[in-house]
Order: structure tokens, then C-alpha cells, then sequence
């Protein structure tokens, strides 16, 4: 029988990206004549996947299944892939590979039965003699059960050369079944990931792909990279399939230039892809130039990376075990890309946090330091996102490895998850497989968390409070803040306090707190905290039907329920802000302004424009009788005001009434 594979990417609901790998694997096997398909569960919803998979294994009806646990977020993801396929047949040789089934690969094979044997470090030449039914103790990075059950690893280790990496092409779809959902899935995120070569010349601490990791997941010592030509020929393969691009792998950036060189050279490539980002290094203004060079920029907003991790040049350089670059020259980088691209792109800054050397101490600074840096970049206008999120544990780095009794231990590691994926590993949630935290007290580690919960809330849903009190009072504001959350958290209120924070109550106690404090905070707080609140509680949810446009005999009323006025137009932020932080401490004029609350939005408009215009409407006026009194005043142009008007109808800010239906103020 002819052998035929099926290669299944293991899923899992936050990793739905497939390995480079895979895509080089099937080329490699098709070339050799075995029938290939790549299967992802992540396309498909949960209900459907059974019938999909199944479908997909007797129609190909493979003599071999392969499942890619690459991240190890998708341990689950081969476990219910692997039931899924036994349920099929209890015959068809099953195996997996990746950097997780690579690193656990002896105590992966002792637990999971329905596992025959692991392909570790690079697959092609071992998966390529396991369906062609080589004896297993003579294929290469093997592991693998004997027929007494023993399992067993083979001495001899297969790395890819440099003739067959160049030859492959790691960017063909067509063995991806339904490509086209993946393709528009990918580009709904970061793009097509391009594979430039295997292996890191970096040592970070906390990764699971550092050069330290490699050597132990894939028996590699130093990485390859592929030559210029092979990737030029994998862009002109992926050209009919997308036109979104990631890259993410910096080991030389002397290379990446001489590579957007070459596309900006080629006319059948130059400008047909977006291309995002990840940088390992500051990008000087040759990369940047070059980059508007090769690639497609003006219409779209490009994403670029930058991972400084920790805000402390020194933490910095003990996590990532060298030197890399300095926070204050990052952000001139910052501002260097911005120019480059005229505030259209998308720069993100990753940091994150239970990095095991940094005490609590640390961590209470590093608060302090990242929410300061976060104002900045609103204050310059830059276009930044900075995200601070729970450090990933990555299986085989340096800190997995320091931290666990038995590193390789896979049952242990998937209890550990299983506690995460539940959420009961911690009495506070986690943004992501976060199995290490610091040696602290589990207080602390609980108004560290809440803190950062609602600091977190506050900046998404109040974020004028969060850069205003930032302007005025820098950080003095949050040890306030977090004596407000302690009662919160007491004893088992915390899991009901980390379900749904009473966001409204914790502000407004802010609000009181700060006022009777000695604290130097803005003038106008009180009217802040209030505009605050009503952000929270006033506007209602979008409306999906369209209601018909007004006429002139309807009768129509303001909804002052939807309302408020107050001392600053607090969306105009960047003025405000200004005035704050002013070293000159100038009194701040008063800015009256009247928000209308909607589904859209917040609509400000100044009281001297509602005197004139929509405090003629508190009462039930017909707007034909409205607009006459508009046209007497004469400052108002009718016809751009009336297009205001049925806004704030389909709003539902604007009501038709009838005279029984009077709307009350509040």
C-alpha cells in the first residue's frame, strides 16, 4: 500500500497558527510521491470538528498520522486529536513532532498510549523514512515503544542541510485543507508567517526557542538559515494565496536588509505585500527606507513588535542574557518609526511580568514605570499599544528548567496547565500559560493583580481619568487606589471580585478618597469622576435597526437621561493633558460642555452651541416649529444641523413623543 499522510495541527483556543514546518514537511513528502494533507482543527468549531476530521480520514484514509505539538499551548490540542483519530482506527501509526512533543517526547510516549512514537528536532528526512517504513530503531531523532512497551530513543541526530532547506518551499497551501479559511483567518491577525531559517543566536532567559531551548528540544547547536533565492521563490509562491506577511526572525539584520533589497528589486514581488514586524533590534532609517522600498505601507497600517520585556535596562539585560537596547532609546525609535510612516502604523510594546528575578519590589516599580511610559506615548501622539501581560512559561527555557523538580515530566506539566485552563491554579485569572510566578506572599500576589485588573479597566473604559490623573499626579495616585481595592479581597470575595470588578463603585470611591487627600490632583475631579461614571452607566447599547429619518410634523424631545454637563471637554484630551502637566501650573480655563451619551459613542458639544440650538428641544417641539426658531436666530446653518439631528434620532439621544409621553429630567 502506498503510504498517505495526514498531518494534523494540534489546536488549541489561543494558537490557531500552524507551524512553518509543516507547510516545508508536505512539500518535501509530495516530492517523494506520498499523498499529503495538512489538517488544522483550529478552522472549525468545536461542533463540527469531529464530523470534519472524520470526513477528512476516510476520505484519505492515511496510513500515518502525524500531529505538530509545536506551542505548548496545544498539549490539549494533540490529546483530543489523538481520541479523534483512535476513535477512526486503532491500527493507523501515529506520531508527533514540534519543540513540546520534541522536549517531552520519552514521558509523552509513556502516558499517552495512543501515541506510537515521537519525531524530535527537525522532521523532514526521519517523517520522510517513517512512511516509507524504515525500521524504526534506524530513523534518526526517533523515540519510540517497543513491542513490549519500553520506550526507547534512538542515539543518532538528523539536522537539515543547507541543499535541502534551500530546495523546499515552506509557503505552498495547496496540501492545507481549506486554505482559503486559514489564509483569511492569519490576515485577520499578523499575516503569513515567512520562514528564514531555524534556530536563535539569542539566549533569553524565559523562551522556549532561545538557543539554549534548541539544544534541548531539537538537538541543534547553532541555527541555519536559508539562502537569499529559496526565499524569494517561497514570496512568489505565496503571492497567489496572500498578501499579508509576519516575519519575526531577526538573528542578522544585515540580512533582512539585503532580503528587502531583494524584493524591492524584483517588479513581480515589490509592493504586493504588507509586511508586520517583529524586531529583535531597534530599526535604523536604511531598515525603515528599505522596508517602504519593498513593501506595500501608504494604504495600510503595518504592525511593528518590540519586546523590551522589562522596563530596567539591567533586569533587561540579566532576562534576555545580553545586552539588547536601552528603554529611552527605544523610544526614540519609537518616534523615528512613527515619522517614517506619518503616524500611520501600528507599533505594539510587549512587556510582561513574574520574570523570576524581579522581587516585589520590582514588580510594584515596574507599575509605575510602564503606566508612566504609556502616558508618554499618548502625550507624543505616538500610535502605540503597550500590553503587559503574564509571562508565558515556555517549555525548555532556562526558566522552566530552573524552576520545575522534573522539567520533562509531561503529566506533571499537563496538570499544571489543566490548573491554568481551569483557572484554579491561582485566585486571580491569567492572560496566558502562565505556570511560574515569583515566591510571594499570595496577598501581595492578589492587589498586585487586582490592581493591575482595574488599572487595566480604568484605561479601557475611562481612559480620560486614567492620562489626566496620570498628567497631574504621575503615579501618587495608586497606593490610594489599591487601599480602595483591599476590602474587595478579602477572603473569598476575590474570586468574585476578578469575575466582575464593580468598576463604578471602585471609582467613585477613588474620586472621595483623592479629594479628601493631600495629594495635588486636578481641579475639577469631582466633575472627572462624575463624567467618569456616566461613561460606565449612561450609554446604551448600539442600535442594529435603522429608524425612519425625521419629518417635519414629528414631534421630538432630548433624552436628558443620556446627558450630562461638565467643567472640560474631556475628550479633546491632548490639550487638557498639556495643561496639566504645565510646569507654569496656570489656571485651567473652564470649558463648559454638555455629552450627549449614544451607542456610538460620546457626542460633546459646547454649552454655548446647546443654549442656542438642543435646549430648545428639552421640552416636545415639532421640528418644523424648531427649525423656524433656528432660522430667526441665523446662526445656524439647517440643513448641515438637521443631518445632526436624525444622528442623534437614530441614537435613540433624539425620541419622537407623543404629548402623554413627556420625558422627565434623570
Amino acid at each position: 500500500m502506498s503510504p498517505r499522510l495526514l498531518l494534523i495541527n494540534c489546536a488549541s483556543p489561543y494558537f490557531f497558527y500552524i507551524p512553518m514546518g509543516c507547510f516545508g514537511l508536505c512539500d518535501l513528502l509530495s516530492r517523494q510521491g506520498v499523498e499529503t494533507r495538512l489538517f488544522n482543527p483550529a478552522l472549525y468549531s468545536q461542533d463540527t470538528l469531529h464530523k470534519q476530521l472524520t470526513r477528512v480520514l476516510t476520505t484519505l484514509q492515511p496510513t500515518h498520522v502525524g500531529l505538530a505539538c509545536h506551542w505548548q499551548e496545544t498539549a490539549h490540542g494533540l490529546l483530543e486529536a489523538l481520541q479523534l483519530v483512535r476513535n477512526w482506527s486503532n491500527t493507523v501509526l501515529t506520531f508527533a513532532g514540534g519543540f513540546t512533543a520534541s522536549y517531552f517526547a520519552d514521558d509523552l510516549l509513556r502516558s499517552v498510549p495512543a501515541l506510537d512514537c515521537v519525531v524530535t528536532g527537525d522532521p523532514e528526512e526521519p517523517v520522510l523514512q517513517l512512511v516509507q517504513g524504515h525500521a524504526r530503531q534506524s530513523i534518526a531523532n526517533l523515540v519510540w515503544r517497543d513491542t513490549e512497551g519500553t520506550v526507547r530513543r534512538n542515539d543518532s541526530t538528523w539536522l537539515i542541510d543547507q541543499k535541502l532547506f534551500d530546495q523546499l518551499t515552506f509557503t505552498d497551501c495547496s496540501h492545507l485543507l481549506d486554505a482559503d479559511i486559514y489564509i483569511d483567518k492569519i490576515n485577520s491577525k499578523l499575516g503569513f508567517p515567512l520562514l528564514l531559517g531555524r534556530g536563535c543566536i539569542f539566549d533569553c532567559a524565559y523562551c522556549g526557542g532561545s538557543r539554549h531551548a534548541f539544544r534541548l528540544h531539537s538537538g541543534r547547536p547553532l541555527p541555519i538559515v536559508r539562502a537569499l533565492p529559496s526565499t524569494l521563490a517561497d514570496l512568489h509562491q505565496l503571492k497567489q494565496w496572500t498578501t499579508v506577511l509576519y516575519l519575526c526572525y531577526e538573528n542578522d539584520p544585515v540580512m533582512i536588509k539585503t532580503l528587502f533589497q531583494a524584493i524591492g528589486d524584483d517588479p513581480d514581488l515589490r509592493g504586493h505585500f504588507t509586511l508586520n514586524y517583529g524586531a529583535w533590534h531597534l530599526l535604523d532609517e536604511e531598515f525603515l527606507k528599505l522596508y517602504q522600498y519593498a513593501f506595500h505601507w501608504e494604504n495600510t497600517r503595518p504592525i511593528f513588535e518590540f519586546s523590551p520585556e522589562v522596563t530596567v535596562n539591567t533586569h533587561r539585560e540579566r532576562i534576555k542574557r545580553g545586552y539588547t537596547y536601552e528603554l529611552a532609546a527605544m523610544e526614540d525609535n519609537l518616534h523615528t518609526v512613527a515619522e517614517f510612516f506619518n503616524g500611520k502604523v501600528r507599533i505594539e510594546i510587549f512587556f510582561s511580568r513574574y520574570h523570576p528575578t524581579l522581587s516585589t519590589r520590582d514588580l510594584e516599580e515596574e507599575i509605575k514605570a510602564i503606566l508612566l511610559f504609556k502616558h508618554r506615548m499618548i502625550r507624543e501622539g505616538l500610535p502605540v499599544h503597550v500590553r503587559y501581560d503574564h509571562l508565558s512559561s515556555d517549555i525548555a527555557s532556562r526558566y522552566w528548567e530552573e524552576h520545575q523538580k522534573n522539567p520533562r515530566d509531561f503529566s506533571q506539566f499537563l496538570l499544571l496547565k489543566e490548573q491554568v485552563d481551569r483557572g484554579i491554579r491561582y485566585r486571580f485569572p491569567v492572560d496566558n500559560l502562565c505556570l511560574l510566578v515569583p515566591q510571594a506572599e499570595e496577598d501581595f500576589l492578589v492587589q498586585h493583580e487586582a490592581l493591575l485588573l482595574v488599572l487595566e479597566l480604568i484605561e479601557k473604559y475611562c481612559h480620560e481619568l486614567f492620562h489626566i490623573l496620570l498628567a497631574s499626579m504621575e503615579t501618587q495616585w495608586l497606593q490610594i487606589l489599591s487601599t480602595v481595592l483591599k476590602p474587595y479581597l478579602a477572603d473569598e470575595q476575590a474570586t468574585t471580585f476578578f469575575a466582575a470588578p464593580p468598576l463604578v463603585s471602585i471609582i467613585q470611591e477613588l474620586g472621595k478618597e483623592l479629594g479628601s487627600s493631600s495629594l495635588r490632583r486636578p481641579p475639577f475631579l469631582p466633575d472627572l469622576i462624575r463624567f467618569s461614571v456616566n461613561k460606565l452607566t449612561l450609554a446604551p447599547e448600539p442600535e442594529t435597526s435603522t429608524r425612519p429619518a425625521l419629518c417635519d410634523a414629528d414631534k421630538v424631545q432630548l433624552d436628558r437621561s443620556r446627558m450630562s454637563i461638565h467643567e472640560q471637554d474631556y475628550l479633546d484630551l491632548l490639550p487638557l493633558l498639556q495643561q496639566l502637566s504645565s510646569s507654569e501650573q496656570q489656571p485651567i480655563p473652564y470649558q463648559r460642555t454638555v455629552c450627549l451619551f449614544t451607542g456610538s459613542g460620546i457626542i460633546t458639544i459646547p454649552h454655548s452651541f446647546y443654549r442656542a440650538t438642543l435646549r430648545l428641544l428639552e421640552q416636545p417641539t415639532s421640528i418644523a416649529t424648531y427649525q423656524a426658531a433656528l432660522e430667526r436666530d441665523g446662526r445656524i446653518d439647517w440643513q448641515q444641523h438637521k443631518q445632526f439631528l436624525n444622528q442623534l434620532y437614530q441614537e435613540e439621544a433624539l425620541v419622537t413623543i407623543n404629548e402623554a409621553d413627556i420625558l422627565l429630567p434623570g
